[in-house]
Parts: C-alpha cells; structure tokens; sequence
C-alpha cells in the first residue's frame, strides 16, 4: 500500500526529473582550452560551473550567482578501495580522460567520477583553496571520494530555497548559520555540500560568520578576520560561496595562466571600422 510519503518522493523525483531538462539557449563567455586547463589545475581544486538545466537556472536564481553546480577535482586520485574501477572508467572514458577526474553529486545520479572535459562547453571557474596545508587537502580528497555511490539530497535544495527567499514570505527565517538543512542523512548530499563538509572537517573556512569581536581587530594581526570564525553548516554552502569565499583564489586558466594576452588581436575585423578603436589606435604607442 502506497503512503504519502512514497507518493510525495515519486513526484518530487519526477519533477527534479523534469527539471534536469536543457534550458536553451546558452551563452559561453569563453571557449575553454583544455590543454590551459590540464597544465594548470591542481587536486583539490573546487570547479564550478553555469549550468544549462532548468534546475541550474532555479539555482542560479535563488542563490544570485552565475554558478549552479560545484564539483572537486581529484585527477587520478582515485584508491583501490573506492569502489570504482579504473578499467571501467579507461573504457569508458578513455585513459587520458579517466587520470583526469572530478568528484561530484549529481541530481538523479548521486555522487560520481566524472571526466573534467565533461564541462568544456560550459562556463566555468577554478577555485583554489589558498594555505591549506598538504595533508589536510590530502584529507578533503579522501573524504570527498569516500562518498562516492551516496544518494543526492533533494530536500537539501529546497530548504535551500526556502531560506533563501525574502524575509516577508520565508517559513525559515529563525534558522541560524549552524542548523543543517535537508535530511542530514550521512548517505545523502548535495554538490557544494559534500565539498564544504571535507574542507570544513579540517578546519579550512570557506564563508564562516564572525563571533562578536571581543578586542580591537588591529590587536590580533596574526588573524586577518579580525574575530574568531563560526563555522556555516555545509549543507548551507552553495558554489557561489567558494567563488566570494577570501580564502579560495579564482585561477584564470583561459588568459592569465594560459600564457600571452595580446588583446587587441581578439577582434573581429569588422571592429577595426570603429571610431573608438581607430582612437585607441592612434593614441597606442
């Protein structure tokens, strides 16, 4: 006999099913080179990326960023005893693809290795955890693929949204920075969730809130906060976060770590007809 409930989980998937559809069309800022990419990005790397979903446009709205999606580069840092097999995953990807490899929770899939190249059509960034010492990134690879095979967390979403609606019509405004949203099941997450979770596990803030200052902020120059940290729940974090987060530096692997940046080279022909660009032309030494 069917409960309420099993009819409520039917329909929530159906609809997170639905919402998984391509939301056409999409602008890429950028064309991303991979071989820029793959000399330049590190394990332990946050990837976040635009979406082209329905579901990816809910998110971005809801959360006010251009970032709908977050997943955790580990490269070939997958052990032996986590449950993926890296034939499997040569053959399926192919043996370069498959040494170069994010952790990620997918919406309908759950927690995955998928193939960094995967997101080349898509506008990205690479989010760098800045200071963070070896063995702890070595500790936040671990734990991130140690979820592989979990479920995803809808209900973590739609708190999500709920929380983040205006103050006027928001059923969870009293909801303070460490309660946990969703099912706070260790067997489900979210993307950005999974990730906060490991780096906070070693104590690396991504957007912690300040305790209330209890000296003068220049009395304490060892910490550039000013104030001791209170940890955000990590099912509160969403890949916006990381982009905002002052500890995680954005890498520029299309342009700035790509190498040369001949700028007026970019244009069009059509752009040389210009008024503006024959006066920069003029004036360029």
């Amino acid at each position: 006999m069917k409960t309420i409930k099993d009819t409520y989980c039917r329909f929530r998937d159906k609809l997170f099913h639905r919402l998984e559809a391509s939301h056409r069309p999409y602008e890429k800022i950028i064309h991303n080179n991979m071989d820029h990419l793959y000399r330049v990005i590190r394990r332990g790397d946050v990837v976040l990326v635009e979406g082209n979903s329905q579901i990816s446009q809910m998110i971005k709205l809801f959360t006010h960023s251009s970032w709908s999606h977050a997943a955790l580069y580990v490269g070939d840092a997958l052990p032996a005893g986590s449950g993926v097999n890296r034939r499997t995953l040569s053959k399926q990807f192919g043996d370069e693809d498959a040494r170069r490899l994010v952790v990620e929770a997918i919406n309908g899939t759950g927690v995955v290795a998928s193939p960094l190249r995967k997101y080349r059509d898509f506008n990205i960034r690479i989010c760098r955890p800045y200071g963070i010492a070896p063995s702890d990134l070595d500790a936040v690879i671990t734990e991130v693929i140690g979820n592989l095979g979990k479920r995803y967390d809808h209900r973590n979403i739609i708190d999500l949204a709920l929380m983040l609606l205006p103050p006027l019509v928001n059923p969870m405004k009293k909801r303070t920075i460490q309660a946990c949203l969703g099912n706070c099941s260790e067997f489900q997450v979210i993307c950005s969730g999974m990730i906060a979770r490991a780096f906070q596990r070693v104590g690396y803030p991504i957007v912690p809130a300040l305790s209330p200052a209890l000296s003068d902020p220049l009395a304490e120059p060892s910490n550039p906060y000013g104030a001791s940290l209170i940890m955000r729940h990590y099912s509160q974090i969403v890949p916006k976060h990381f982009d905002i987060s002052p500890n995680f530096q954005i890498i520029k692997f299309n342009i700035i770590e790509g190498g040369d940046f001949h700028y007026k080279t970019l244009w069009a022909r059509t752009i040389f007809d210009s008024p503006v660009f024959e006066a920069a032309a003029e004036n360029d030494p």
